[in-house]
């Protein structure tokens, strides 16, 4: 697939991650202020703040994963690589993006099983099903995956050319 073609189908996808994630973060502040509100002027916080906040938590961590895969942020030791020659970082990419994209197979395939056995429970102070907590494993381990293989056959790419 052209950059073009991929920018043309992942654009918006990567967008509306971007948008949910920011979102999320602004829920997760409001939760948090307005439990440390009702603490010290009410003295009795409200139990769904806390959860809230923690699920998401999870869920910006999560989205902001494949983000971090695709800019090639991810936790990466650089003194190494650009003294190896030309074929050994073209090996090392292959190996570190093949290392992600089995870990990001992984994050769905557990995702989807811990999402199926989430379906019939709830939290315990939000009542929301935990299935829908869940579902960001396999969706974020999916872009994660795609953004893998991405930015190995890019970073593949750039060894060439240097």
């Amino acid at each position: 697939m052209s950059t073009g073609a991929t920018d043309r189908f992942l654009g918006p996808i990567r967008r509306s991650v971007e948008i949910t994630i920011v979102t999320l973060f602004a829920v997760l502040t409001i939760a948090v202020f307005a439990q440390v509100v009702a603490r010290y002027v009410f003295n009795q916080p409200p139990t769904w703040t806390e959860e809230l906040a923690r699920f998401c938590q999870v869920w910006i961590i999560l989205l902001a994963s494949s983000i971090c895969v695709r800019k090639g942020s991810h936790l990466a030791v650089d003194y190494l690589g650009p003294v190896l020659a030309p074929g050994v970082r073209r090996a090392v990419a292959v190996l570190t993006g093949g290392l992600i994209a089995i870990y990001s197979a992984v994050v769905v395939i557990w995702g989807v099983r811990l999402m199926v056995i989430g379906w019939v429970q709830t939290s315990p102070a939000m009542q929301l099903n935990m299935g829908f907590v869940y579902l960001v494993f396999p969706i974020a381990g999916g872009l994660m995956l795609v953004e893998s293989i991405l930015a190995t056959g890019q970073r593949l790419g750039e060894v060439e050319g240097s």
